[in-house]
């Protein structure tokens, strides 16, 4: 498994086993200990009592505390998703070993993207030593049949939304990865998910649980008025959901590793400029 999506799945059972946990002690509450139990007056049963008491207290905050959890999954996929798409900028970069072999639209859209960054590094997390080597790393990519090392994909992957869909389509696409969503959305896996054999349709049904999850995500962000928290097997299907979206997403990255790139035969040349 791609390290990358094994790292996001370990965080995923984290969450999973926290909803887990969460559920234990909600059926805890609904336990009535008997006054006259022996067991209550050994110190296990002592301390018991006192969890059992508090559990009570905040039973009715326990949606609340599940809830919040989505917060933590949303930022894992978002952060999960710039590596991944950072980490295939650098394959093709590997593979391509010159800029001219870069695709097309990813040599087009590094200029643009680092220029927005030094414009304003900060925002973008990066200090005046970041803006040096973005400039001499651009410099050199754009060099007459420069050879390729490094390019600048920090640039390329800054977001300023959530990942929602369009803005993950958004973000492939910089690459040359047109149409990431037809593609992701023709594996078995997310077709079994949604247990439809259309394409179309699980295009649709995907970009919609996608959007789905940052709306909620912003509600529990920023809640205003009533609120109905998720319930623990929405907030399940949800994790399921971003496991087998993010397993799709690391295996068509290898299919863009090996098709994405000019092929040697037909690398555009460029001849010096005589002075």
């Amino acid at each position: 498994m791609d390290p990358i999506i094994k790292d996001f799945e370990g965080d995923l059972d984290k969450v999973s086993a926290q909803l887990d946990f969460i559920e234990v002690i909600r059926k805890f509450t609904a336990y009535l200990p008997s006054e006259d139990d022996p067991l209550l007056t050994e110190p296990f049963g002592i301390e018991a009592k006192m969890v059992h008491e508090g559990a009570k207290r905040i039973h009715g905050n326990l949606p609340l505390a599940s809830g919040t959890l989505i917060l933590y999954a949303c930022g894992r996929f978002e952060s999960m998703t710039r590596v991944l798409f950072e980490d295939l900028c650098q394959r093709l970069v590997a593979k391509a070993g010159r800029f001219a072999r870069l695709p097309k639209k990813m040599r087009e859209n590094l200029p643009l993207f680092t220029a927005k960054v030094i414009s304003e590094p900060r925002k973008y997390g990066h200090a005046e030593n970041g803006v040096r080597t973005f400039v001499t790393t651009l410099a050199s990519n754009l060099a007459v049949n420069a050879a390729v090392e490094r390019i600048n994909h920090e640039c390329l992957s800054v977001t300023e939304s959530n990942m929602r869909a369009d803005v993950l389509a958004d973000l492939f696409g910089r690459i040359g990865a047109s149409n990431i969503w037809a593609q992701v959305s023709a594996q078995v896996a997310l077709k079994a998910f949604f247990q439809e054999a259309d394409s179309a349709k699980v295009e649709a049904n995907a970009k919609r649980k996608l959007n789905d999850l940052m709306d909620l995500r912003n509600r529990i962000a920023h809640p205003s008025g009533e609120f109905d928290w998720p319930s623990v097997e929405s907030l399940r299907e949800y994790i399921s959901f971003l496991r087998v979206l993010s397993r799709s997403m690391a295996e068509l990255a290898t299919v863009y590793e090996v098709t994405l790139c000019i092929p040697e035969a037909n690398e555009p040349k460029v001849e010096a400029v005589e002075k």
